[in-house]
């Protein structure tokens, strides 16, 4: 026999083209019935190693069931991903020297229609290489007409039901897409950066108090000082007032608990406009605008922060002329150097902080005060969180159960409004008093509302997790009733990293909840992290990155070095990946088809550990694969031209060893599937 190695590239995608073709994936009509929804995919994106692996386990649950029996449906689909999109988008645009604004809404939509159509098809293609047996018949994207239906029925029934509101807060707002942004997507990073003490003169009095910020730019917005009530050196000064350096503005002086007696001066300023902490403070106190020359105390209604930033952080309203239309860190180094010549600038020191920035932008967000549309989440929590105590949704591991209770008890209400034009435009049309009223389109309103004047539609759309955490019953037809949405639904499993626990599972459960009266799945099972094989987490700028495709298909040096440095701006780090990646690949990734890689993944699950990705072991497993393939060549080459005739009693003893064997290999394998609870 000759020794040709096996090649997967010469079997697997023709293979999986028959599976598909076939229909193999496609449901059927039985009751018995087992179901999967992938985690949509970002329709902008790549699949990466954690896809690979979730991938590999769902397809794995969903072929064992199938071959069982059971009916099953493994849901697929893409998600829009508002943010995302609408940034390659944008950067393709001002490539041009085009940007959004200049050629309009409809033109926009429509540039990213098109991209969608070659970034999606790349998603699917890659999801077919993995050999994930989908039900591509069904598959769905969370802007097609069926779905944005269901989306609007969602949205326009919880606004009849008071569970939608309009309302004036603070948001982590993005400077550079000019959106507001969940707590969820902030991206908190700890850094060394300068803290700055300021003189704040008393009322009548050549005395000051010093105060120690961050943001020294905010003090044009300032509403109070606050002290520590049982702070002892400060005691005195509490209902007294103190003016704002450079604004002739005179600030109450308060007490409160939430003052840290050991934290800078001991006295800290208020600025409600600008801080998430400070905005509760002032709420507390009532505090607001007497006139443009004094703040003052009152009740919790009388409470009117200030803002000082426009939605592209440039200095307005109250604050000194000079500062207006300025970048806030321009007005920053301006404001310092006025501080300086007027003897208000004490000291400038380092301080080890941790600063917000958009996981996308990756710029320092802003908190800023503006109008949005907010999902009443404390409601809907309260059933979301007897399913999982009652055990109508389990999580695998356990202890995912403590983090879940964790964030769904202190759950804040949900802004589900977006400043961006790509994704689920919000379905809210306005009367000429501003009066909102919710439908499907503007004839819907009209004869709804019985409405003859002129009406506008709301500019907003909604957050991306507000469509996709219907998914589970959208992708069915939901709001239609139909018996693919009574066979498949509850799903019967969701497979899912730990990190989208909050952003996805958990408004899963509560949206499900309420619309369907159902849990969206009765088991919830979350991988680990796939890390690096030295255990440090795969990012680009670790250079350590890895692409399922390039493991199945193989990739050159150059094409790898391409990939792991494609945008970097610095030099020094670029260099860094380069050397390291010659190093580690220095002939590129070899071919090792999609089993070897999905036999690695499986070796190293274990349910909510991080998983150390080591090349060593894929290698092992196309080995593997070559010898399976060297043993069934070796099978068919003695039965060809030979009939098998079982007529001697060491014949019959070796086909019942071979049946015993292969019994027994069934058997450990349904346990060892049945022991992951799914």
């Amino acid at each position: 026999m000759d020794k040709k190695p096996y090649d997967p590239s010469e079997i697997e995608e023709k293979l999986y083209q028959e599976w598909e073709s076939s229909g193999l994936f496609e449901p059927g009509e039985d009751s018995d019935s087992y179901s999967l929804a992938i985690p949509p995919p970002n329709v902008t994106g790549t699949l990466h190693m954690g896809h690979g692996f979730q991938n590999a386990i769902m397809d794995c649950l969903i072929r064992y069931h199938r071959m069982s029996g059971k009916n099953t449906l493994w849901q697929v689909g893409t998600d829009h991903a508002g943010i995302a999109t609408e940034m390659v988008v944008e950067r393709r645009l001002n490539a041009e020297g085009k940007s959004k604004e200049s050629i309009g809404r409809e033109a926009f939509e429509k540039e990213v229609w098109d991209w969608k159509k070659y970034s999606g098809n790349k998603i699917t293609s890659q999801l077919r290489r993995l050999g994930s047996s989908l039900d591509w018949s069904s598959e769905r994207f969370t802007l097609d007409d069926e779905y944005q239906h269901a989306v609007q029925s969602a949205f326009i029934q919880l606004f009849e039901d008071g569970l939608i509101y309009q309302g004036k807060r603070l948001v982590n707002w993005d400077p550079v897409l000019e959106t507001s942004l969940s707590d969820l997507e902030v991206v908190n990073k700890d850094l060394t950066i300068k803290i700055w003490e300021i003189k704040y003169q008393l009322e009548d009095s050549d005395q000051f108090v010093t105060v120690a910020t961050t943001r020294p730019e905010t003090l044009l917005g300032d509403m109070a000082l606050a002290v520590n009530p049982g702070d002892e050196r400060f005691s005195h000064l509490i209902g007294k007032n103190a003016e704002i350096p450079l604004c002739n503005r005179l600030i109450p002086i308060v007490a409160d608990d939430y003052v840290d007696p050991e934290f800078g001066t001991g006295v800290v300023k208020i600025t409600p406009g600008h801080d998430f902490n400070d905005y509760e403070l002032g709420k507390r106190h009532g505090l607001h605008l007497v006139d443009e020359t004094q703040c003052g105390i009152g009740t919790e209604k009388e409470f009117d922060p200030i803002s000082i930033l426009s939605k592209a952080v440039k200095i307005i309203g109250i604050a000194p002329e000079k500062f207006h239309g300025m970048d806030r860190f321009d007005a920053r180094a301006e404001l310092l150097n006025d501080l300086k010549e007027n003897d208000c600038l004490i000291k400038e020191s380092e301080y080890e902080s941790t600063l917000p920035y958009g996981d996308r932008s990756d710029q320092i967000l802003e908190p800023l005060l503006t109008d949005q549309w907010y999902v009443d989440a404390k409601t809907l929590a309260k059933p979301a969180i007897e399913a999982v105590k009652t055990k109508e949704i389990t999580f695998v591991p356990a202890n995912w159960e403590k983090t879940y209770f964790q964030w769904m008890d202190n759950i804040q209400d949900w802004c589900v409004s977006r400043q961006l034009w790509w994704g689920h435009r919000i379905p809210i049309w306005y009367d000429e008093n501003g009066q909102a009223f919710a439908g499907h389109s503007e004839d819907d309103v009209r004869a709804k509302n019985t409405l003859t004047g002129p009406l506008t539609q709301e500019e907003d759309v909604l957050d991306t997790w507000f469509s996709s955490s219907l998914w589970t019953f959208a992708t069915l037809g939901w709001p239609e009733k139909n018996s693919k949405l009574e066979l498949f639904h509850p799903t019967t499993a969701l497979v899912t990293g730990f990190d989208i626990i909050f952003f996805w599972v958990a408004r899963m459960i509560m949206m499900t909840k309420y619309f369907m009266k159902e849990v969206p799945f009765k088991e919830v099972y979350i991988t680990g992290l796939i890390k690096d094989e030295n255990g440090q987490k795969m990012s680009k700028s670790k250079g350590n990155i890895l692409d399922p495709i390039d493991l199945i298909d193989g990739v050159s040096l150059e094409e790898l070095l391409e990939k792991r440095t494609e945008g970097m701006m610095q030099p020094q780090l670029k260099e860094k990946i380069i050397k390291q990646t010659k190093k580690q690949f220095p002939d590129g990734i070899d071919s090792y088809g999609t089993d070897a890689l999905r036999y690695t993944y499986y070796s190293l699950a274990s349910p909510g550990r991080d998983i150390n990705f080591d090349i060593g072991r894929i290698k092992g497993y196309r080995n593997f694969c070559n010898k399976i393939w060297n043993a069934f060549r070796f099978i068919e080459m003695q039965a060809v031209n030979h009939e098998y005739q079982p007529t001697t009693p060491k014949a019959d003893d070796f086909s019942d060893w071979m049946s015993q064997k292969i019994n027994q290999t069934s058997i450990n394998c349904k346990t060892h599937i049945r022991n992951i609870s799914l």
